[in-house]
């Protein structure tokens, strides 16, 4: 399997879609799991956000990131504006350099992703200690590698009803 970019022609995205998508990551964190087996699952919410501000940065902006973000406070149950801020940072960051990292192959993404979703748990390391929490331990920052691992896996998960089917 290649990590080159499709180089044919994909459909538009809907914009119902992109909400699909988002309600089903919301949905997903929401899945109750055993105390311990979270602590290596990537923040989903935060992946779908990197992956629309790359590839559809008019319909997915810094203001979708915050929303999501505040979305995600609320849904977990968190120190309200934890999400938001880092959601919004990291969109930020990623739609500064979005017109390069459309080109990069899924591999070179994958290392920019890491990147970003490393920035979001330390924003909300730095949140959470600024306010008097403990430091969590570097097991925390195992999900954004889990996160850049499954970055190609995401790609063409969310390509697949956009390719051009022709006989």
């Amino acid at each position: 399997m290649s990590l080159d970019r499709p180089k044919e022609l994909l459909k538009p995205v809907k914009r119902r879609f992109i909400l699909t998508t988002f309600v089903i990551a919301v949905l997903i964190e929401l899945v109750p799991l055993p105390h311990g087996s979270t602590r290596w699952l990537p923040d989903f919410i935060g992946l779908l956000i990197l992956y629309w501000v790359i590839n559809q940065p008019r319909r997915v902006n810094i203001g979708i990131a915050f929303l999501m973000g505040i979305i995600a406070d609320v849904s977990t149950a968190g120190l309200f504006g934890q999400h938001a801020l880092a959601y919004s940072v990291t969109a930020f960051l990623a739609l500064s350099r979005q017109r390069q990292l459309v080109m990069f192959n899924l591999g070179q993404q994958a290392l920019v992703v890491l990147g970003l979703m490393l920035t979001n748990q330390l924003i909300m390391v730095v949140v959470r200690m600024l306010t008097g929490s403990a430091f969590v331990g570097w097991s925390y920052f195992l999900p954004p590698l889990i996160g850049a691992l499954l970055w190609p896996l995401l790609t063409k998960l969310m390509l697949i009803p956009y390719r051009q089917h022709t006989a």
